[in-house]
C-alpha cells in the first residue's frame, strides 16, 4: 500500500516540475519576443511588436533606399555628366555599382542571415546606406565652384579669347568615387531586399502574404516618386548656392549650360537612413505568432524531394551545405526560370529607372528639371497601383503557383502592346549645321561651321543656344554669325548683326538667347499610355516574387531570395543601365569637344528618331525573353502531394489480403527508388513473416 501511495504522489511532483519548467520556458520566450533595445522593453513599445509594426518601419526604410538609389542618383545622372564631364556609359557604370554590391554580398547575407536576427542585419545596412550617400554628396564639397562658359564672347571674334583653366581637369576621376558610394548603397540595401522580405513572410498568415509583399514592393515605388519630385525641385535651384552669391549667377533653368543642387537630395537621404536605424534595431527576432503561422501553412514546395532534405534540423547551419542548397535550387526549374525571367525584367526596368528622365528630356524637349518631376509622377503611381493590385488579385482570387505563372505572362503581353508609345515622341528641334542646313547649304552636314561663320572663332565647348528670327536654333550666338548683343529685356539678351540669319525680317531683333519654343504636345498622350504600361510591368514582379516563396522549402526561402537576386542583378540590373547608356550615345549627333583638354564630353544633341526606336526593340525583347521564361517555369512546375492524396495513394497500395509492401510503388516513384521508410517520414517497421505491420507500427499510428 505504501508503494502504491508513492507512487502517484511522485507522479504529481514530476508533473509540477514539468509545468513549473514549461511556464519558465514560455515567459522566456514571451521575453525574447518584446519589442525594444536589449533589457529596455517598455510596454508602451509592444504596439508595434507585431508584422504590421515591422512592415510600417521596413517601408519607410524602402521609400528611403528608392528616393537615394532610384530617385536621387538617377535624377541626377545628366546633371553629373555636364558637371564632371561623364558620358552615359560611365554614368551606367554609376549605377549598376550598387547592382555589383549586391550581388557579391547576396549568397553570404542570406545563407548566414536566414538563422540570424533578420530585423538587426536590416538596421546595420540601413546605417551602410547613410554612410555610402555621405560618400557620394563628398565631390561637391571638395570641388571648386562650377565655372560655365567663362572668359571668353558669346559673338563672333576674329580671335578665340578662349582662356584654358586646370581647376576642372581632374573632375572627371571624381567618377570612382560615385562608384564608391554606390557600392556602399548596395551593401546596406542586400539585407533589406532579401533578410527584410523573407522576415515579412515568414510572419504572417500563407494567404496574407501576397498583399504584405505587395505593400512593400509598392513602397518601393514611393521612394523614386519621391526622389524624382524632390529631385526636380533641387535640380532647379543652383549647385552653388551654398557658397556663391546668386545675383552673380545669370543663368536660368533652361539653359543647357545649368547645373541644378543634385547634392542636396543625396544628404537628405542620409539623414533619413541613419534615423531608421533605431527602430529597426527594436524588433525581436520572431514575433509571438509567428510559430502559429508556420505551423498552419500548407506547402506548395515543387515535388523534387528538396524539401525533406531542407527540414533536416543541423541542414545549413554550416558552409559546408552551402553548395548541396545551392544545387537544390538549381535543381528546381521552376525556381530557375522564375529567376531567369526576373532577369529580363530587371534589365527593362533598371535601364528606364536610370534614364526616363533623360529620355523625355530628349525626347520631348524638357527642361532636366521638368523631366525628373514628370517621370516620377507618371512611373510610381504606376508601380504602386501594380503592386498593389497584383497582390490583391492573388488574395481575392486564391491563386495557386501555376495560374500565379499565368498571370504574369499576360502581363507582359500587355506591355509588349502598349511598348509603341515611345512613338509619340517629339522630333528634333532644327539646329543649324546638325538636324538642319544653314541657309547658303542645301542640307544639314553634322557640322557647325559654315561659310557665313568661317570668320569667326567660335568655341565649341560649351552648348548656349540662340534662337534666330527664323525659328532655328544655333549652338551659340558666334555660330549664327552675330557680331553685337544690342540689348537685354526682362533678362533675355537680343542680337543683330547676324550674318547666317536672313535679313529681310521684321523684327527688331536676329536672334534672341535660348532654344526656340517648340509646339510639340505629344507628351500628355505618352504619360497617359505609359503609365498603364508601367502598371503592368509592375504587377508581374509581386506575384513572381510570391512564386519564389512557395516554391522552396521555407527553411530556404531566405537563401532562394539571395540566389534569385544575385542572377537579377548580374544579369539584369547591371547590364540593363549600361545598355542603355550605350544605346544612348549611339544615337548622339553632337558631342562637347573640350577644346583645352581635346577629350570629348557629354553629349548635347540625340536624335530622336533613332533614341524612339531603340527603346521600344530593347523593351519588346525583353517582354518577349520574359513570356517565354514565365511559361517555361509554369510548364515545368509539379505540384507536391497533399495529405490526403497521399494517404489516398497509400491506400491503393496496400495488398487485399491486408499484408503491406515493403516499398510503396508511389513513393518509389516519387522518391526515384529510395526506400519508403527513408523518404514517408515515420518509422515504419514490417513483419515479414507474419504479413502484418509490427506492434511498434500500431502504436505510432
Amino acid at each position: 500500500m505504501s508503494a502504491n501511495f508513492e507512487q502517484p504522489e511522485a507522479n504529481r511532483k514530476e508533473k509540477r516540475r514539468n509545468d513549473s519548467d514549461v511556464t519558465s520556458s514560455s515567459l522566456l520566450e514571451e521575453d525574447l519576443g518584446r519589442c525594444g533595445w536589449g533589457k529596455f522593453t517598455p510596454d508602451a513599445l509592444q504596439c508595434c511588436n507585431s508584422p504590421k509594426g515591422f512592415l510600417v518601419v521596413y517601408c519607410f526604410l524602402v521609400i528611403v533606399q528608392g528616393m537615394l538609389v532610384n530617385g536621387f542618383v538617377n535624377v541626377s545622372i545628366s546633371t553629373l555628366e555636364k558637371r564632371f564631364g561623364l558620358n552615359s556609359s560611365e554614368t551606367g557604370v554609376v549605377s549598376t555599382g550598387y547592382d555589383i554590391a549586391f550581388c557579391v554580398l547576396t549568397m553570404f547575407v542570406t545563407y548566414f542571415g536566414a538563422r540570424s536576427h533578420r530585423p538587426r542585419m536590416v538596421a546595420i545596412g540601413s546605417f551602410i546606406m547613410g554612410l555610402g550617400a555621405m560618400v557620394f554628396w563628398l565631390p561637391h564639397f571638395t570641388t571648386g565652384n562650377y565655372e560655365y562658359a567663362d572668359g571668353f564672347s558669346d559673338t563672333c571674334s576674329p580671335e578665340s579669347d578662349l582662356k584654358c583653366s586646370t581647376t576642372g581637369n581632374n573632375l572627371h576621376d571624381y567618377l570612382y568615387v560615385f562608384i564608391l558610394g554606390q557600392l556602399l548603397h548596395g551593401v546596406g540595401a542586400t539585407p533589406l531586399y532579401t533578410l527584410g522580405l523573407s522576415f515579412i513572410e515568414d510572419s504572417v498568415a500563407k494567404e496574407s502574404a501576397p498583399v504584405y509583399i505587395g505593400i512593400g514592393n509598392a513602397a518601393s515605388i514611393f521612394g523614386p516618386v519621391i526622389g524624382y519630385g524632390l529631385g526636380g525641385v533641387v535640380l532647379g535651384i543652383y549647385v552653388d548656392i551654398d557658397s556663391v552669391d546668386m545675383s552673380t549667377i545669370n543663368l536660368t533653368s533652361s539653359d543647357p549650360r545649368w547645373i541644378g543642387a543634385w547634392w542636396i537630395g543625396i544628404m537628405i537621404s542620409m539623414a533619413c537612413a541613419w534615423m531608421l536605424t533605431l527602430p529597426l534595431f527594436a524588433f525581436p527576432k520572431e514575433f509571438p505568432s509567428t510559430a502559429r503561422y508556420r505551423a498552419m501553412r500548407q506547402s506548395e514546395v515543387h515535388n523534387d524531394g528538396a524539401d525533406k532534405i531542407a527540414s533536416q534540423e543541423n541542414f545549413a547551419n554550416s558552409f559546408k551545405d552551402f553548395p548541396a542548397a545551392l544545387l537544390m535550387l538549381f535543381k528546381n526549374p521552376t525556381y530557375l526560370f522564375t529567376c531567369l525571367a526576373g532577369c529580363t525584367e530587371a534589365m527593362l526596368i533598371s535601364g528606364f529607372t536610370t534614364f526616363l528622365p533623360k529620355i523625355i528630356e530628349n525626347e520631348f524637349q524638357q527642361t532636366a528639371g521638368t523631366a525628373a518631376i514628370v517621370a516620377g509622377v507618371i512611373s510610381i503611381p504606376g508601380g504602386v497601383v501594380g503592386h498593389v493590385a497584383a497582390g490583391i488579385i492573388i488574395k481575392r482570387f486564391n491563386l495557386k503557383t501555376a495560374s500565379i505563372l499565368k498571370f504574369c505572362v499576360c502581363c507582359c503581353v500587355c506591355v509588349v502592346v502598349g511598348a509603341p508609345v515611345v512613338l509619340l515622341y517629339c522630333r528634333n528641334m532644327p539646329v543649324a549645321g546638325i538636324t538642319y542646313p544653314y541657309s547658303n547649304h542645301v542640307e544639314a552636314g553634322g557640322l557647325l561651321t559654315s561659310g557665313c561663320n568661317n570668320n569667326c572663332s567660335c568655341q565649341e565647348e560649351f552648348f548656349i543656344p540662340v534662337c534666330g528670327a527664323d525659328n532655328i536654333n544655333y549652338f551659340t550666338a558666334c555660330h549664327a554669325g552675330c557680331l553685337n548683343s544690342s540689348y537685354v529685356e526682362n533678362g533675355t539678351t537680343y542680337y543683330t548683326d547676324c550674318a547666317c540669319i536672313a535679313t529681310n525680317l521684321t523684327d527688331p531683333w536676329e536672334a534672341r538667347e535660348g532654344s526656340c519654343d517648340s509646339n510639340c504636345n505629344t507628351l500628355p498622350a505618352f504619360l497617359g499610355v505609359f503609365f498603364v504600361v508601367v502598371m503592368f510591368t509592375f504587377m508581374s514582379s509581386t506575384p513572381a516574387l510570391v512564386v519564389t516563396f512557395r516554391v522552396v522549402p521555407a527553411s530556404m526561402r531566405s537563401f532562394a531570395l539571395g540566389v534569385q537576386w544575385l542572377f537579377i542583378r548580374a544579369l539584369g540590373s547591371i547590364p540593363g543601365p549600361i545598355m542603355f547608356g550605350s544605346i544612348i550615345d549611339l544615337t548622339c549627333i553632337l558631342w562637347q569637344e573640350k577644346q583645352c583638354e581635346g577629350t570629348r564630353g557629354n553629349c548635347w544633341i540625340y536624335d530622336s528618331t533613332n533614341m524612339a526606336t531603340n527603346v521600344i526593340i530593347i523593351s519588346i525583347v525583353c517582354k518577349i525573353a520574359s513570356i517565354i521564361l514565365f511559361s517555361l517555369s509554369c510548364w515545368f512546375y509539379k505540384p507536391p502531394i497533399q495529405p490526403d492524396q497521399k494517404q489516398t495513394q497509400e491506400k491503393s497500395s496496400g495488398t487485399a489480403n491486408g499484408a503491406y509492401e515493403i516499398e510503396s510503388p508511389v513513393m518509389k516513384t516519387l522518391t526515384n527508388g529510395k526506400s519508403n521508410e527513408a523518404d514517408s517520414g515515420l518509422n515504419v517497421k514490417y513483419d515479414i513473416s507474419l504479413s502484418t505491420p509490427s506492434e511498434d507500427l500500431v502504436t505510432e499510428l
